[in-house]
């Protein structure tokens, strides 16, 4: 069992983007501005450097600037998760341990990458990282990317470590979340992390949840979150019936991570391009355009319910 208190990580979580200069550069200033855009809009936790803050193209310099720039600007009033998953154990190290010096909340990373790694070392791993920050540490797990899927074997071995206080579930199955949660208990966080399957699972036991299209349309996830929260569950089905048609538009850009960051600036943040081999979308493109007009107007349409 975790030996933190988990409570206050019951949160939306946002999956912040990293913005980019003109030059390719991470744009510190424009990362301390997303970061108070996402607090300005109600946002209240944020996931850095993960799968959509393109983490795994950031050099490690890079990332510990991000981190730090988050924290400082708003880490006293959201709680900032930190991904520090690399493809070694001893930089993922490095960055946990950075992450606790400049006042994270917690620290989170995936398996290694690239290599196709058995289970004893996926948990060396994972256990090299908690004993390099006294801080929460929350298992990612993305088999769609990493090539690596979390058995229950592992996962409960995982439990007995006092500093695993919960899982970003990102597989596929959504049966998954209530595997994950029923084995965890009520002290373990479970978050979603399949965006357009939200609502789903909150109903199958996720505490929370994690996702790279929030930073697009943040105002719906909180609604979900509200809606859930006073188990108006048809309600916030009426949300995820809107938000899943506007995510499967999101991914049908040339990349998510470049429509999303071109929804952000359309609102008002400039973001840049995402690095390659992600590819940039214009804010001049008709189609992104109406997305943005959509999301929008779905925002409004559900401010009352």
């Amino acid at each position: 069992m975790s030996k933190y208190d988990i409570n206050k990580f019951r949160q939306i979580t946002v999956a912040l983007n990293t913005p980019f200069s003109s030059d390719g550069s991470v744009d510190i200033s424009a990362t301390k501005a997303v970061s108070r855009y996402f607090r300005d809009k109600g946002v209240r936790q944020m996931y850095v450097c993960g799968s959509t803050g393109e983490g795994f193209l950031l050099d490690h310099e890079e990332r510990m600037q991000v981190a730090e720039a988050v924290v400082s600007e708003v880490g006293k009033e959201m709680n900032i998760i930190v991904h520090v998953g690399c493809a070694d154990t001893r930089h993922s190290c490095m960055l946990a341990a950075h992450a606790e010096k400049i006042g994270a909340a917690a620290i989170s990373a995936v398996p290694c990458v690239y290599y196709h790694l058995g289970e004893e070392s996926v948990y060396r791993h994972w256990t090299e990282i908690t004993r390099a920050a006294d801080l929460p540490f929350f298992i990612y797990n993305i088999p769609q990317l990493t090539g690596f899927n979390l058995s229950m074997g592992l996962f409960r071995r995982m439990l007995e470590n006092e500093r695993v206080a919960g899982v970003k579930c990102s597989s596929d199955p959504a049966q998954d979340i209530l595997r994950f949660k029923q084995a965890g208990g009520k002290d373990f966080l479970v978050f979603n992390g399949p965006d357009e399957q939200f609502a789903a699972g909150m109903l199958l036991g996720a505490d929370a949840g994690i996702g790279g299209t929030y930073g697009a349309m943040p105002e719906l996830y909180l609604k979900m979150f509200e809606l859930i929260g006073r188990k108006e569950w048809d309600k916030a089905a009426q949300v995820q019936n809107l938000v899943t048609p506007l995510i499967y538009r999101l991914c049908g850009f040339p990349s998510m991570y470049g429509a999303v960051k071109a929804i952000i600036t359309l609102d008002g943040c400039p973001m840049g391009a995402p690095r390659l081999p992600f590819l940039p979308v214009s804010t001049e493109d008709p189609a992104l355009q109406k997305l943005y007009q959509d999301i929008r107007q779905a925002v409004r349409d559900t401010e009352n319910l």
